[in-house]
């Protein structure tokens, strides 16, 4: 039953029990669920658990068959998303019943008024909230979770990070660091914080002998090398989120999966709608990397739809090589940009500096900072022995 899922899902993900509960009449639960529904909303978002529930139950409801099916019901991060066909499923059961009863009626020669039948039961009321009751909802709420990257480029530009409950797709020319930016961002972050990275593009073994002799904290970076289908990714994600994962990588679109039997555009659009719901829904933050065409650099291979999906659009591009007989572009230079940008607005297009050994980015500034810094080791050690 629909009922046991969300109720279930609420004693996991609580923070949203009282949205889906708003404009609801506490009778389109049954009765044994209201008992749980009541229940959960007495304990409140930070005391709910299985344990602090089953505090307030009598002995004989525990026993009960319902409360077995509860305990075994679907838990779904995005149970807010079931609350238009919970109610649709009411109001079919409502109509089913009124006309049963006029039915009936109807067959033993008497005349009721359908007005009277529907005093019985309540229609959920319209969700309508002034934009003063959106901000007192939304400063009851605590700010959105923010990631510092340590790349100086990209904090400046995020103004000091990135928020949770963003798609971000990471474009660019081939071999132009799609994959060396996404793993940097997630590197970083996995310095303080677990994080997920699905390794689509290679293998997990060859990752770790790129990191062999680096810094990262490979405990906190949680790999998956399977599982290409979008929905088993969401699945996943899920998952992880609940253990408190807040951070994903996924590398790449063109690895991703959908079911079949739609046309390309829909396929494509699909995995960019379901990874857009899940950083909405459970306030995490997605970085996708993405393959474009030479004739649409502006949106993700096969779907306008998945630019309009995401929060944040950024992309690496060559620059020209100094002498072009000798080199196709430049090898350490790239032109980064920021093609959309929902969290501040702000657009960004700078050369940054990309290491050819490390495989890191930062901005050019601080690189000529430390040329300098090394410089003026160098030159003191050339008076030190001149002395």
């Amino acid at each position: 039953m629909m009922e046991l899922d969300i109720l279930r899902s609420a004693t996991e993900f609580p923070k949203d029990f009282q949205e889906f509960l708003h404009g609801l009449p506490m009778n389109i639960f049954s009765k044994q669920a209201q008992i749980i529904a009541q229940e959960i909303t007495k304990l409140g978002e930070t005391s709910i658990n299985i344990n602090s529930l089953e505090s307030t139950l009598s002995s004989e409801f525990k026993d009960s068959e319902f409360y077995i099916n509860f305990l075994n019901a679907n838990i779904d991060p995005n149970y807010l998303n079931l609350k238009p066909i919970f109610i649709k499923e009411y109001q079919l059961k409502v109509q089913s019943t009124i006309a049963q009863k006029m039915l009936q009626s109807a067959s033993i020669g008497e005349i009721v008024d359908i007005d009277v039948l529907k005093q019985n039961f309540q229609n959920p009321a319209p969700q309508y909230k002034t934009l003063t009751q959106w901000q007192d909802f939304f400063l009851s709420k605590p700010p959105l979770m923010k990631f510092k990257t340590d790349i100086p480029f990209l904090d400046t530009c995020f103004d000091g990070g990135i928020e949770v409950g963003q798609l971000v797709l990471i474009s660019g020319d081939p071999e132009a660091g799609k994959t060396m930016l996404g793993t940097q961002i997630l590197e970083n972050i996995a310095k303080s914080y677990k994080v997920g990275f699905f390794c689509f593009e290679f293998t997990i073994q060859s990752y770790l002998k790129a990191k062999k002799n680096s810094r990262v904290n490979l405990n906190n970076i949680i790999a998956l090398n399977d599982g290409y289908n979008i929905n088993e990714i969401a699945m996943t994600i899920k998952e992880m989120a609940k253990t408190g994962v807040r951070v994903f990588l996924i590398d790449s679109q063109m690895r991703i999966t959908s079911p079949a039997g739609r046309n390309m555009e829909e396929e494509e659009s699909l995995k960019f709608s379901t990874l857009a719901k899940i950083c909405h829904s459970l306030d995490v933050l997605i970085f996708l990397i993405v393959q474009t065409s030479k004739g649409d650099r502006d949106n993700p291979m096969g779907s306008k739809k998945g630019g309009h999906e995401a929060s944040i659009i950024m992309r690496i591009e060559h620059t020209k090589a100094k002498d072009e007989n000798l080199r196709e572009f430049n090898e350490s230079e790239r032109m980064f940009i920021v093609k959309k940008n929902k969290q501040t607005g702000k657009h960004f297009k700078e050369k940054v500096f990309f290491n050819p050994q490390t495989l890191r980015f930062t901005s050019q500034q601080r690189e000529v900072e430390e040329d300098a810094q090394r410089l003026s080791k160098e030159e003191i050690m050339s008076l030190i022995k001149g002395f």
